[in-house]
């Protein structure tokens, strides 16, 4: 178990839920999986107070539980959901931003309760649980709270709060909570196979590669039956709000619109079930994060006509792809990994594309306004045959750009000549894609105005390596980042190799090497040329090993997250008489004296300070551990 990780928990649940929470917390994470009984016997907490300590902890998906035949209830913790809970603030930012502040609310909700049911959320937003009359009539043709003309993302009625939650599903970013949502999955694994051993082999041998497969296979059908089971299905889930068929069939096909589910003026339509249970998908949200990563990657390398083409691949993606945190594995390893990543086509990526984006990196911009505020006439300019020539020989392609001011573009609906041009502008967008070093995407065959699929293994190992690189030359400087990547490129030789390739001094090398292999980012191997292992008689190979520095990495950054909560209860210790003060009087902050005002001020700007450098420190945890889509253990 790494330490670091574990004092980490310990702080965010001191946060979050108090002492009493984090000292069940140390004990569940120092002696791993244990009972009722033995919480007991190791915290001394009295019974009632304890059973409301794993309450709390349970209403948040910090603990897992699973209750044995004999009534024995036995207790883990789930490592993945409690450091989520740092990333809280980055999740609902993300989804205000994709889906607006509504949206964003929701989120926040959630993630503030760790689940709640349909009727809870109508509660908190003080909604009225009763429908409207469908054939009800209104003074002035106007329905109370209508807020079709409000774009403050306030959700005023039912309907709103229901298309929103429908959206939120859609997106995968909010998931059903089963009745197996508590149960560790090593539990649940061992379940289904004892009871596909039961089933299918009643001698329980499972020997042989044929009776493997078949193992397998029974396995994970067994395990795709309960979770399509447990997920979330309309017809299971929704009923309709008593409105007509048209008006449910108008709400289904504007799910994915801005102007459709969840923007003001869609009241109407399903509705979910007053005791249906909702909790935040956290591998969802670490998928849509990773895509936000690519994205200011793709726009810092090849722009932002480009990476608004590869928002809208990654985009299609996620809806491909989901996340989710109970892997099936597949039946046969297959031998391309490549094989099993979603494939998405051209024609998918430009009906998700925003229309309004110009995509044609050819032509310069083009205004059409004069600085007295005049249009400009409308010239086609021509080009000499000298010029076109060069073009051609250079390969550059000119085309005119999409007039903005036609009607079918301004309605999103184009004609077929300029959907066909759409198509090749996205089209050398995503060879620009494929082209560049990092390989943001490969194309994989013609159907579909061509088809294109995302390998995020090595995209995220070289996004790593950088991340890396400008660690060693952040804290230790260029010379020994020329010496780590000679030792990434020849593997492992000696000093005086490595004096010879990078024509320095012996023993400046030396001295490089020492901080180096001090700082953790090169490791030595002593190789004696005799028995008696003398250090004159020795050779010392130098290697640089990826995997053990991210790891290093990684915990490093765990600790520095740790530091930083406890640094802010520090301050909050400091300034808690004027916060106390400031929350009292909330609604008349006038009340505060001169320096009381100041202290809230300055603890603000403290606070601001630290969850900044929280989330960027999050950033690197989730680059390190997250985005390659391995599975990578937290305990390591």
């Amino acid at each position: 178990m790494a330490t670091s990780l574990q004092e980490l928990g310990r702080v965010v649940v001191q946060d979050i839920l108090g002492d009493l929470c984090a000292e069940v917390f140390a004990i569940l994470s120092t002696n791993g999986r244990s009972t009722r009984a033995r919480l007991l016997q190791l915290s001394g907490l009295p019974q009632r107070q304890l059973k409301i300590t794993l309450a709390c902890m349970t209403q948040l998906h910090i603990l897992l539980h699973q209750t044995t035949d004999d009534e024995q209830s036995f207790y883990q913790i789930d490592w993945r959901n409690t450091y989520s809970l740092i990333r809280s603030s980055r999740i609902q930012c993300l989804v205000e931003d994709r889906y607006g502040v509504r949206a964003g609310k929701v989120i926040a909700f959630l993630l503030q309760l760790g689940h709640a049911r349909v009727q809870d959320l109508a509660e908190a937003f003080d909604l009225p649980s009763q429908e409207i009359p469908s054939g009800a009539t209104y003074e002035n043709g106007v329905r109370p709270n209508d807020s079709s003309k409000d774009n403050s993302g306030k959700t005023s009625t039912i309907g709103q709060l229901h298309a929103t939650i429908r959206k939120l599903l859609a997106a995968g970013l909010v998931v059903k909570v089963g009745n197996q949502a508590y149960t560790p999955t090593a539990d649940i694994q061992a379940e289904i196979e004892e009871l596909v051993i039961s089933a299918h082999f009643p001698d329980r041998k499972v020997g042989g590669p044929k009776k493997q497969t078949e193992f397998r296979m029974a396995v994970n059908s067994m395990k795709r039956k309960r979770r399509e089971a447990e997920d979330f299905s309309e017809q299971r889930d929704a009923r309709s709000s008593g409105v007509n068929g048209r008006a449910i069939k108008r709400s289904k096909l504007n799910i994915g619109n801005d102007y459709g589910a969840g923007s003001g003026h869609d009241d109407s339509g399903l509705r979910l079930l007053d005791d249906l249970v909702l909790r935040v998908n956290y591998a969802q949200c670490t998928s849509a994060l990773r895509s936000q990563c690519l994205e200011e990657l793709a726009e810092e390398c090849l722009g932002s006509a480009t990476a608004a083409v590869y928002r809208a691949l990654l985009r299609v993606l996620e809806g491909k792809q989901r996340a989710r945190d109970d892997v099936i594995q597949p039946t046969e390893a297959s031998d391309d990994e490549k094989d099993d990543h979603p494939i998405i086509s051209t024609v998918e990526i430009a009906d998700t594309l925003d229309s309004s984006i110009n995509l044609d990196i050819f032509v310069a911009a083009n205004d059409s306004r004069m600085t007295n505020g005049t249009e400009k006439a409308k010239q086609k300019t021509t080009q000499s045959a000298e010029d076109a020539e060069n073009d051609a020989a250079l390969g550059i392609v000119k085309r005119e750009p999409l007039d903005s001011d036609d009607d079918h573009a301004a309605t999103g609906f184009y004609s077929h000549r300029d959907r066909g041009l759409r198509l090749e502008l996205i089209e050398e967008h995503l060879k620009l894609l494929d082209e560049h070093q990092l390989k943001f995407c490969e194309r994989v065959g013609p159907a579909g105005r061509g088809e294109w699929r995302v390998d995020f293994t090595p995209l995220i190992d070289a996004l790593i390596q950088r991340n890396i690189d400008a660690t060693i030359m952040s804290r230790l400087g260029p010379v020994h980042m020329r010496v780590v990547r000679m030792l990434r490129d020849k593997g492992r030789i000696d000093e005086k190799q490595i004096a010879a390739a990078s024509m320095m001094r012996l023993k400046d090398v030396r001295s490089f090497l020492t901080q180096l292999q001090y700082a953790g980012f090169v490791e030595s191997q002593d190789v004696p040329k005799d028995n008696q292992r003398q250090p004159s008689r020795t050779i010392f190979l130098y290697f640089y090993d990826r995997q053990r520095v991210q790891d290093q990495l990684l915990q490093r950054t765990y600790k520095s997250l740790s530091r930083m909560f406890q640094r802010l209860q520090l301050e909050r210790q400091r300034y808690a008489s004027a916060i106390e003060k400031a929350e009292k009087m909330d609604a008349n902050q006038e009340a505060l004296n001169q320096n009381e005002r100041e202290a809230v001020m300055q603890w603000r700007a403290v606070e601001e300070k630290l969850l900044l450098q929280v989330d960027r420190l999050d950033s690197q945890v989730a680059l390190l551990r997250d985005f390659s889509g391995r599975n990578v253990s937290l305990l390591s």
